[in-house]
């Protein structure tokens, strides 16, 4: 991290610790990096213990529970976290103070500008994406640091990594909204005097976080910045089904390759899938780099992601004839479509990584009737007619928080009788009690977390340990351990 040496001796405010140890590794990071670090949050200290905790022992000065104007006044750097608005006074603050403002993710760049990264951004399937690209790279030998908007800090996971390494980084709106890149030194390397990133992929675009971008342009736009600093080698993957794909285009700098669900239109270079066969077209050659029935999930509305993982794996230096071996030993994410221990002639799907109505319809689509839904959570004023939609095929439909009461009155409206609960855990055990053989109880909440929990993840959680117990009961009930897991 020799480009951040003059980090030593800064004064250093890291403005919100997060959801995720974004913020406490970053801070860690910097604390190791020599500079004066003070944290602060809006929150208290009880509700920040785990966070506090991966910071026992180092330099790190505290200021909790709220703000002040004399913290930005002594700092001359402010790291912001990516929750944190671009309307939140703070801000206006630094500024006035002279403090510079920068990211966790910009912080990482300095440091490792020069590392080969392939960088994915979308409104759905980027984790997966991440997940099976780093899984592709990781077996060439090289380290694969995998970072960003899945947790923890980007900067503390750089550490070390230099240009024989490959980086692979899943980014929010809101972090490429802040993106920028920095200068590169005299003495940098070729490599870093280029473009970044080396790979840049969208898995999917609609509209989502409008109480925090405003419109969806605005969304889209701090979606496109990822592709701002790229260079005339670099490589933007894009679906072919993306809104207002030409404003895409003509904001790559370098070579678009598009994917597609069925075979490309002649003229464009990409991955594809045509005959039951993943197809990589570069150059004007086709080769087949493998069936779909290999692949570690063939679901149509999960295909972007798979062939956005191959393109940056690809794109990154893996050899073509490597790709279908190492994609049978993936083993996937939890908390996506993740299929749990059941009850003999039930299924419990766990797909809470679902806050937008659109991951739920394509869910929903999949696994057709027989299916009760679990639903809710803080309302992020997304349309919810197609939800409503597809929900007139589930058996039943169990719902929580201010999101679940609109999907309540929409669901009402066409003739279905949903049921709203307190809160995600009463909604839950309802489900479960509810299920019946044959039936697929899915966890698919469709809002935000933050009005019960902390991430999506603790939220998960209820349903996973509800499911737990239950199988449980049902084992000791009847004296048989046989479970299905579908």
């Amino acid at each position: 991290m020799n480009a951040l040496a003059g980090l030593k001796g800064r004064r250093v405010l890291v403005l919100g610790l997060g959801a995720f140890g974004g913020g406490s590794g970053c801070a860690r990071a910097l604390a190791r990096l020599g500079a004066e670090v003070t944290v602060t949050d809006l929150r208290p200290p009880e509700q920040l213990r785990e966070a506090l905790q991966e910071l026992d022992g180092l330099p790190v000065r505290y200021a909790l529970g709220g703000h002040s104007e004399e913290l930005f006044a002594a700092a001359e750097l402010v790291v912001v976290n990516p929750a944190v608005p671009n309307d939140s006074p703070w801000l206006a603050v630094a500024r006035r103070c002279g403090c510079t403002l920068t990211t966790d993710l910009n912080l990482a760049l300095a440091a490792a500008r020069d590392v080969p990264a392939f960088a994915v951004t979308g409104t759905h399937g980027k984790s997966t994406c991440v997940a099976l690209a780093r899984h592709l790279l990781g077996g060439s030998g090289a380290r694969v640091t995998l970072a960003g908007n899945l947790g923890g800090s980007i900067l503390d996971s750089v550490a070390g990594l230099g240009r024989s390494g490959r980086l692979v980084l899943e980014l929010s709106s809101f972090q490429t909204e802040r993106l920028e890149l920095p200068v590169p030194a005299a003495s940098s390397t070729p490599a870093a005097s280029g473009g970044w990133p080396a790979v840049a992929a969208v898995t999917s675009l609609s509209a989502d976080h409008l109480d925090r971008h405003g419109s969806v342009e605005a969304y889209h736009a701090a979606k496109r910045r990822l592709l701002a600093f790229q260079g005339a080698e670099d490589l933007a993957v894009l679906p072919l089904d993306l809104p207002d794909r030409r404003s895409w285009a003509e904001a790559a700098r370098g070579q678009v390759l598009w994917l597609s669900p069925g075979p490309l239109p002649s003229g464009q270079e990409g991955y594809c899938v045509a005959s039951g066969q993943v197809v990589e077209r570069l150059n004007g050659r086709e080769r087949t780099l493998f069936a779909l029935s290999a692949a570690p999930f063939q679901e149509p509305y999960r295909l972007p992601s798979l062939l956005a993982a191959v393109a940056g794996a690809r794109g990154l230096g893996l050899p073509a004839e490597e790709v279908a071996a190492r994609l049978r030993s993936f083993q996937g994410l939890p908390h996506r479509m993740e299929q749990l221990p059941a009850p003999r002639g039930l299924a419990y799907i766990d797909n809470g990584v679902a806050t937008h109505p659109e991951p739920t319809v394509a869910a929903l689509e999949h696994l057709g009737t027989s299916v009760v839904l679990v639903a809710g959570g803080k309302d992020k004023h997304l349309p919810l007619d197609e939800l409503a939609a597809a929900s007139r095929g589930c058996r039943r439909l169990h719902l929580f928080g201010s999101g679940g009461e609109r999907l309540a009155r929409l669901c009402r409206q066409q003739g279905l009788e949903p049921t709203l609960h307190a809160g995600c855990s009463a909604a839950v055990a309802a489900a479960l009690a509810d299920a019946q053989p044959g039936d697929a109880v899915l966890f698919s909440p469709s809002f935000s977390s933050y009005d019960e929990f902390r991430n999506f993840r603790d939220r998960a959680l209820v349903f996973r340990e509800s499911c737990r117990r239950m199988l449980a009961d049902a084992q000791s009930s009847v004296g048989d351990t046989s479970t299905a897991t579908y």
